[in-house]
């Protein structure tokens, strides 16, 4: 097995549910070129519309640039699923799977601090960023702030999801 396959799986041991995947998920890995274009055009249409761009090449083109990127990456996600799911229905391994994710450790608390403040860098980049084509402030003071507002908005939504999941 090659080491990106093994890589795949011990990152789906760790964090997928382990359970057969969902009817939406079954679609999205049977059509990854159909998810990839679709999600790289509604990104490119978003990031132009947010920016003002449908006027000047420029943004549109940097908007394409983005859109087509993530939709690789949604293709690439859909291919490495497809290929997921397809070794789980051959090993049958759905139930193991199940198990191993229910034993799996939780993440610690440094990695939950360190993925929150990457997350909360690029929240912040994206508001500097955007702040000159909205009417939103810019700065070194209002970028972060309004970063760690996003941060604190997902926080709060992913624990009230957790908590209603129970």
């Amino acid at each position: 097995m090659r080491r990106w396959e093994k890589a795949l799986l011990a990152f789906d041991r760790v964090l997928g549910t382990g359970e057969p995947p969902s009817r939406l998920e079954l679609a999205a890995a049977r059509h990854p070129v159909r998810v990839g274009v679709t999600s790289g055009t509604v990104t490119a249409v978003l990031i132009a519309e947010l920016l003002s761009g449908f006027d000047d090449p420029v943004i549109l083109f940097q908007a394409t640039l983005t859109g087509a990127g993530f939709g690789l990456l949604a293709w690439a996600a859909c291919r490495s699923t497809r290929w997921l799911h397809a070794y789980y229905m051959r090993t049958g391994r759905y139930g193991e799977a199940r198990q191993k994710a229910m034993r799996a450790k939780p993440l610690s608390w440094r990695a939950m601090i360190l993925r929150m403040l990457g997350a909360w860098v690029v929240a912040s980049g994206v508001f500097w960023l955007i702040a000159p084509y909205q009417d939103i402030p810019r700065g070194w003071l209002w970028s972060p702030a309004f970063g760690a507002g996003l941060m604190a908005i997902s926080c709060v939504t992913t624990w009230l999801m957790q908590k209603v999941s129970r």
